[in-house]
């Protein structure tokens, strides 16, 4: 008997979704997801952010938006990788001489190590991922992809696609009851608001007789 979180077995893709492209780049990208978080989950780097880090080797002295740009996520994400970054050591920032408002960032030796050393699960998730291909269709595949990248890039929004989140409904609180809306004050049991007949003094030894 399968276990509940086991993987299921491989299926076609039904013929229903064959001709649409985003459902099966969709379909890829979930599978990439899981490789790649199973191959740096023990370094403690989220896959994305070594592709920044490749890209820091690459490119050194960048800015943060250049940085995002390059690799495709929003500017504000890539700041705060780079300040993880550079709160592990792994990356120096410095005053960007073409524009002073903005940091240029470059690898540390202990981020070239890091680099280095997440190089070799990076390439075995990218053999693991086109395994059940030829060599050729492998080059193929990886050529189409990135002329369909290219000529779309323009249209690229780190995030597209997201739900807006849900907003909780508040609870419409009543007013506060105006004095004419109050209902009167309910009257009172206590023996001190009944009226009370005086009590009559007893006569005294001079008083005269009726």
């Amino acid at each position: 008997m399968a276990k509940r979180n086991d993987p299921a077995p491989n299926q076609p893709v039904p013929a229903l979704h064959r001709p649409f492209p985003q459902h099966l780049a969709r379909r890829l990208w979930q599978i990439a997801a899981t490789f790649q978080s199973e191959a740096f989950a023990s370094h403690g780097i989220a896959p994305w952010q070594v592709a920044l880090l490749a890209q820091l080797a690459e490119t050194p002295g960048r800015d943060r938006n250049w940085l995002a740009a390059a690799i495709g996520v929003d500017a504000t994400s890539a700041g705060q990788a780079l300040a993880a970054f550079e709160a592990r050591g792994l990356v120096l920032r410095a005053a960007n001489p073409q524009d002073r408002r903005a940091n240029a960032y470059a690898l540390t030796p202990a981020g070239v190590a890091l680099r280095a050393e997440l190089g070799g699960p990076a390439r075995a998730v990218a053999r693991r991922m086109l395994a059940p291909l030829t060599e050729a269709d492998g080059e193929t595949l990886l050529a189409l992809l990135a002329r369909l990248v290219e000529a779309h890039e323009a249209h690229a929004r780190p995030g597209a696609g997201r739900l807006p989140p849900r907003r909780k409904r508040t609870e419409e609180v009543p007013p506060c009851p105006t004095p004419s809306d109050a209902a009167p004050p309910a009257a009172s049991a206590s023996p001190a608001s009944s009226p009370v007949a005086p009590r009559r003094r007893a006569p005294g030894p001079n008083a005269p007789s009726a």
